[in-house]
């Protein structure tokens, strides 16, 4: 009898033990979970904030021969258009790349830079190196 009573006693402590940190962690998850409303609601009107604002980049790129490429973008190149010195436009699209930006359409024609080198292929498979010009 007295192995049957120690024996109830300490499966009455444990489950006590259990219970306490259960609910400390339902606490804790509550807490969090508000947190996390909290930040998520931020971080969506930041989000619809900065979605409302476009801003356009252009960058200039200069080659051999006097060869000068405008690339315009108002999306961060997910889409560009790119305007050589001979005022042909080409509107691409992001490509796959390994590192760098790479921007590409179905004639062909890419472009492929990181940093301020790159290349350019305005005829397929005749690749053109390129570096950026920076305004003074």
């Amino acid at each position: 009898m007295k192995y049957l009573l120690a024996v109830l006693f300490l499966s009455m402590a444990l489950t006590a033990c259990n219970s306490n940190s259960t609910e400390s962690t339902k606490t804790e998850d509550k807490t969090n979970d508000a947190s996390s409303v909290s930040d998520s609601s931020t971080s969506n009107a930041l989000a619809t904030d900065q979605s409302n604002v476009t801003t356009s980049q252009v960058v200039n790129f200069t080659g051999p021969n006097d060869l000068t490429i405008e690339l315009k973008t108002s999306d961060n190149f997910e889409t560009a258009e790119m305007t050589d010195n001979s005022d042909k436009t080409y509107h691409l699209k992001r490509a796959v790349s390994g590192s760098g930006v790479r921007l590409a359409n179905d004639e062909g024609v890419s472009i492929h830079f990181k940093g301020s080198e790159g290349s350019v292929e305005l005829v397929p498979g005749k690749s053109i190196e390129i570096k950026e010009l920076k305004a003074n």
